[in-house]
């Protein structure tokens, strides 16, 4: 569709009319006094619904987070610190960003339901044993793991339909079992160390 603009043109002490119609642009002419012209320009911006999710290292790796416990301490209920973790001492890194709606984040694991394996039928530490903290509870909590997965929790929206939160989450091993000797949840589909969360949006 073209947009029409008209000037009127005085020369010579005739008065002349000319139309420009170039898909806005417009040239004017005159002698004394003032004179202008405007071209009009429209901008859209097209924004996709989008969601990313980071829970410890970015990329394809996958953290190991580890308790080794002292034989001393071993069910006294004192809470042991972890290793690993992308950001060291049992720590992760969490960044969740979407523009569609309030994010869900749910956690699940590999263990069948029987929490954390050593390889050894019957010998096994249940997911409640890993306790989880947040450094920002109030806008991204982290889930309470259970054998079954685990609560699911929703960080707060930023504005409006946008979310765009980032948070630490500490992992502890409560400790107030006394388990038999072995390792507990390598990591592999057998042992049933391996949680997944998974973030959705409508």
């Amino acid at each position: 569709m073209l947009k029409r603009v008209n000037a009127i043109l005085l020369v010579a002490g005739a008065a002349l009319s000319a139309s420009v119609a170039h898909a806005e642009s417009a040239i004017v002419f005159g002698g004394a006094g003032s004179f202008s012209a405007s071209a009009r320009l429209d901008f859209a911006i097209v924004v996709p619904q989008f969601l990313q999710f980071q829970v410890g290292s970015v990329g394809a790796t996958i953290d190991l987070i580890t308790f080794s416990v002292a034989a001393a301490n071993v069910g006294s209920g004192a809470a042991q610190s972890g290793t690993g973790g992308n950001s060291g001492g049992g720590t992760v890194t969490v960044n969740i960003k979407a523009n569609s709606g309030q994010v869900t984040i749910t956690p699940s694991n590999n263990g069948g339901g029987l929490g954390l394996g050593s390889g050894i039928a019957g010998y096994t530490i249940p997911y409640t044993e890993i306790l989880t903290a947040s450094s920002a509870a109030g806008t991204l909590p982290a889930p309470t793991l259970s054998n079954t997965g685990g609560t699911a929790v929703m960080p707060a929206l930023s504005a409006g339909t946008v979310t765009n939160r980032s948070a630490t989450w500490t992992y502890t091993y409560g400790n107030t079992t006394v388990p038999n000797a072995g390792t507990y949840g390598t990591g592999g589909t057998a042992s049933g160390g391996r949680v997944t969360y998974t973030a959705s949006s409508p």
